[in-house]
Order: C-alpha cells, then structure tokens, then sequence
C-alpha cells in the first residue's frame, strides 16, 4: 500500500475506537429512563471514568478523535439525562454532582475567524469544567474553553460563552450572571 493511502486511511480511520462503538451500541439498545446504573457500567467498560452513584438517563453522544474516552471525567453522584453532546477534542470535567438536563451540548473545539474565502479558520480546543453540584438546564450549550463555579445552575437554552462565577444563576443568549445564589447548608439530595 502507498504512502498516500496510508495516510488517507490513517486521516479517515484514526479515531475509529472499537471498543467505544461497541459500549454505544450496546447503551442504545438500553431505553431512555431505563437501566440508569447497569447503563454507567457499559459506559465505564469503554474506559470512561465516572464516579460512584452517578446515573446516565439516557445514551451520551461523544465526539472527536483520538482517545476521546479519557477526555470525559464526570464525578460522584452526577445525574445526566438524555441526548447529551461531549465534543471531546479537548478535556471535559463534571464534578461531583452536577446535573445535566436534556440535549446539554459541551463544545471543546472551535476555529479561529479565517479570511473571507474560507472563514472557518485553523481549528482549536479547549477544555471545559463544570463545578461541584452544578446544574444545567435542559439545552444548556456551553463553548470552548469555559469553567463554569461550583452551586451554579444555567437556565434552560443558555449559551455560555464566559466562565461563570460559582453559587450564581445565570440564563440568556449569552449567558449572563442574573443574581446570585445562596450558598448555605447542602440540600440533602432526591433518592
């Protein structure tokens, strides 16, 4: 085989990740709201590391090449629902307990304004973090590079662009700060 085409295949075919198609396979067979923990265990056999006592509602769509599966961390007692997006071409870190609604979509890669022939310029990511017992509504889009602070929650559709600061409520396109939350005692958890 030529130089070429090995490095045609090698272009098209190098995040391909057996082992992660087949735990994807499997989780889809599993319905929504359904197999919550048996669910993180498949998950977990495609070397994702997730923490004790979380619980996936529903299939994780997780994008980007290379080893995407040690990109993902989410921690202890996190709740995520269904539809959720990682793009992992750079680390994506959920702590423990945050909450992430319905169709959440986490975006590490981005391109730089390009000239006007081609304004999708040179590509590039960067991580993200989402803080201890944060919740994200349903929606919640949040871009390259963004920590969000731990006891924050975004309302639903928000388009976080910035780091948020931690215990605040912030919604909007951008997402904006729209008052602060308390930061008082935990609230014991739902079982």
């Amino acid at each position: 085989m030529s130089s070429r085409w090995r490095d045609i295949l090698r272009t098209e075919c190098g995040g391909w990740q057996p082992r992660l198609w087949l735990v994807q396979a499997l989780a889809a067979c599993l319905p929504g709201g359904t197999a919550l923990r048996l669910r993180t265990r498949v998950y977990r056999l495609a070397g994702l590391q997730i923490g004790r006592g979380t619980v996936l509602s529903g299939r994780l769509r997780l994008t980007g090449s290379g080893p995407i599966a040690r990109r993902l961390a989410i921690g202890s007692g996190a709740y995520l629902n269904e539809r959720i997006v990682f793009d992992l071409g750079a680390p994506i870190t959920l702590e423990d307990g945050v909450s992430l609604g319905m169709e959440c979509l986490l975006l590490t890669q981005t391109h730089a304004i390009g000239d006007a022939a081609f304004r999708a310029g040179a590509g590039r990511a960067a991580p993200i973090r989402i803080g201890r017992g944060c919740w994200l509504g349903a929606r919640v889009t949040v871009l390259p590079g963004v920590t969000i602070g731990a006891g924050s929650v975004v309302a639903a559709g928000a388009v976080v662009a910035r780091d948020l600061p931690p215990n605040v409520l912030a919604g909007g396109v951008p997402a904006r700060v729209l008052r602060t939350l308390d930061e008082g005692a935990p609230a014991e958890r739902p079982a």
